[in-house]
């Protein structure tokens, strides 16, 4: 019966364990399904989003402390006891007489408030403000472009580098049939020692280019998992096939070259950085004139000897307002920073030009690049099949004797760059239109 107690415990101990084996495995082994679900979880996951984010949550509490500068009265309490011990002595007529108290407690209030006229740039302080916050909003939209950018790329590279291990799988199977087929021609005395070492020094030569195209297949996974922004997944498995689909539908090309100059999110985030700098040119323009501000105090003081306990110690109390002025005279070192803001100004709108002209170039690229692939695309899917009919030609009429064996080898190495070519055709049309796509924040 104790046997059988231990048995069962075992049984469940082995369940238990295996369990959070495979469970701490799936944990390590993430498995990408397709572009849109990495996409997905780069949003989730990639820190340089997350702060972005935050940088916008800060701007936005900005907005609310530079209103709570300017349009609340600010308040200030101080608090302060002294201890009188050596009391001013006046002598007057032989009679001496103390000046003071011994002790002195005194309380205010004091109330300050800009007033948002003349030189006090309140509503110029607001609008900066408000224009940062715009600003951090437009970086968000920005960050989550190059995100869904670099994740394209990086997934298609993983499609394109295992692709590339196909390629070699493939080509090494060919080597290997072709070098069956010379090994026994070679035994049977119909082929010679030189077809036979070409045949076997070609089938050795494709191994390390499978292995090394198979390490650039996990350094490529390495880098869209870097790219999604995993921390706790140490492998990740991506599903699909490097393909061509050209069913994407784009506007007018100057409809689209137009759009992405004008109103791409990196000109929205410098003419808001324009904005700011002709409010900062305004606040400066503002120091000329004075600035005005209300105020007040209310003080609740007492004055008393020890001779009184703190209990019934005597509290007076006072209370004012007023209105100030301040107006600093400087206005030759003014004039100067004034200039270096409408300076900045102008530097601003020098770059928005240049901006949209560099930005007018990439799109034009990118559109140049799209169709070069394009067509690559469709010419090498040709070549592929002419390839691959070449090939069994080949192979087909060396066994009948009629071709050398240095034919062979030609139809398997054209065979090799078509397929090569193909795949890299493919790569290059998805990253020309990942960058399209960046452009116009698709």
């Amino acid at each position: 019966m104790a046997s059988m107690k231990t048995l069962t415990c075992l049984i469940i101990l082995f369940f238990y364990v295996f369990m959070y084996s495979t469970d701490a495995e799936a944990q390590k082994v993430k498995e990408i399904t397709g572009i849109d679900e990495a996409i997905s979880l780069a949003l989730e996951n990639n820190s340089a989003l997350k702060e972005a984010k935050y940088d916008k949550l800060k701007a936005d509490e900005k907005v609310s402390e530079v209103y709570s500068e300017n349009l609340i009265p600010n308040l200030t309490l101080n608090s302060r006891y002294s201890r009188t011990f050596q009391k001013q002595v006046f002598d007057i007529f032989g009679e001496k007489y103390e000046v003071g108290s011994d002790n002195s407690i005194t309380n205010t209030l004091d109330m300050t408030l800009a007033l948002p006229v003349l030189g006090t740039p309140v509503m110029n302080g607001i609008r900066i403000a408000e224009f940062y916050s715009k600003y951090q909003s437009e970086n968000i939209l920005s960050v989550k472009a190059d995100i869904k950018n670099n994740v394209k790329k990086a997934y298609y590279g993983v499609l394109l580098a295992r692709a590339v291990v196909e390629v070699n799988k493939m080509t090494l199977e060919n080597t290997k049939a072709n070098y069956d087929v010379v090994n026994a021609r070679y035994r049977s005395g119909v082929a010679t020692e030189f077809d036979f070492l070409r045949a076997k020094v070609k089938m050795d030569n494709v191994k390390p280019l499978l292995s090394q195209s198979e390490r650039n297949l996990e350094i490529s996974k390495k880098m869209l998992s870097n790219a999604i922004g995993f921390k706790d997944v140490e492998s990740i498995e991506v599903k699909g096939e490097l393909e061509y689909d050209s069913t994407e539908v784009w506007e007018d090309i100057n409809t689209m070259i137009k759009k992405i100059s004008e109103q791409n999110v990196a000109v929205r985030q410098m003419k808001l950085n324009r904005e700011i700098n002709k409010e900062l040119v305004s606040v400066d323009k503002s120091d000329y004139l004075p600035k005005l501000y209300v105020f007040g105090q209310y003080a609740l003081s007492s004055n008393e000897n020890d001779s009184r306990s703190v209990s019934s110690y005597r509290f007076f109390n006072t209370s004012y307002a007023g209105l100030g002025l301040t107006w600093e005279l400087n206005l030759f070192r003014k004039q100067y920073k004034v200039n270096q803001s409408e300076l900045e100004l102008k530097k601003n709108d020098e770059q928005i030009v240049d901006l949209m002209q560099k930005l007018k170039l990439l799109s034009e690229s990118a559109i140049i690049a799209l169709n070069d692939a394009k067509e690559r695309i469709i010419s090498q899917k040709m070549t592929v099949e002419l390839a691959e009919r070449g090939l069994e030609l080949a192979n087909a009429s060396y066994r009948a004797g009629t071709l050398n064996q240095i034919d062979v080898q030609d139809s398997e190495l054209s065979l090799y760059n078509s397929r090569l070519s193909f795949y890299q055709a493919v790569y290059d049309y998805q990253v020309a239109k990942a960058e399209l796509e960046k452009l116009l924040e698709k």
